[in-house]
């Protein structure tokens, strides 16, 4: 009986080291797993430093070093950057808000390519209708009138245009802060600018001020005034009440010019 239980003992004190050794080697490769784990873990909490826009960047913009910095972002965002040095100089295609990613999507390689129109649709508000008006050198401010700038048009014109009398030139300011959403000629996409001079302003405008534009372009002698940007007005976002839509206009003729103007007025 002796012998017997000795014989039993054995085999049991063997699954005993089997079993040991089983936890044992469960346990080391799990501690491996997560040692080799410990770097993508930290990543995965931290995320990447990509490049973020630090304050709002303006579309149709050059992008300055100054206007980014490098944030962690978890997930990694496509198309997006680490090295601040790739996105600056680049032209923002569209508003890129302060702490969002720049991405490969929103900027373009180089500012020259942003006349090409990168916007489906020209930003229009809802009740504003765009117009195009011709520029060159010494009527448009030597060609620095700009996307997004804002222009003065001043209209110079004989008082005979308003009625019998003596004819005498008369200088108005007639609009004032128009926005110039685009400046021609149009640049094709993936060209550079050839250096040439602008030739026409597309400017904002209610569809009441378009016809008293229309007949000043017909009947006057326009020039632009680039405005200081601090003078800026408020980008309309809403129709104007005075002129809700394009069915409020009802046609203008040198009475409604002279009345909305007074230029037989001295």
């Amino acid at each position: 009986m002796g012998v017997s239980g000795q014989g039993i003992g054995r085999p049991r004190r063997g699954r005993i080291y089997i079993v040991v050794g089983t936890i044992l080697a469960v346990l080391a490769f799990g501690t491996a797993a997560a040692v080799a784990s410990l770097p993508l873990l930290s990543t995965a909490a931290t995320g990447t430093k990509v490049v973020v826009a630090k304050n709002g960047i303006a579309a149709r913009t050059r992008i300055q070093a100054s206007d980014l910095e490098l944030k962690s972002i978890s997930p990694t965002p496509p198309q997006s950057f680490t090295d601040i040095a790739t996105v600056a100089g680049k032209g923002a295609r569209v508003d890129i808000p302060g702490g969002s990613p720049v991405t490969a999507n929103l900027i373009t390689q180089t500012p020259d390519q942003l006349s090409a129109g990168d916007n489906t649709f020209l930003p229009i508000p809802h009740g504003w209708v765009a117009v195009t008006v011709p520029t060159s050198e010494q009527v448009g401010v030597a060609g620095y009138v700009q996307v997004g700038d804002r222009i003065n048009v001043l209209a110079t014109i004989s008082t005979s245009a308003f009625g019998p009398g003596p004819s005498v030139p008369v200088v108005r300011t007639v609009f004032k802060d128009l926005n110039v959403i685009r400046v021609g000629p149009q640049v094709a996409a993936g060209q550079a600018a050839s250096g040439q001079l602008t030739s026409s302003l597309t400017v904002l405008v209610t569809g009441c001020d378009a016809e008293f534009l229309f007949w000043l372009l017909n009947n006057a002698i326009l020039k632009y005034e680039l405005e200081s940007p601090s003078d800026y007005g408020a980008t309309p976002t809403a129709p104007d009440p005075d002129c809700p839509n394009i069915a409020a206009a009802g046609g203008v003729g040198p009475k409604d010019v002279n009345k909305k103007w007074h230029f037989t007025t001295t």
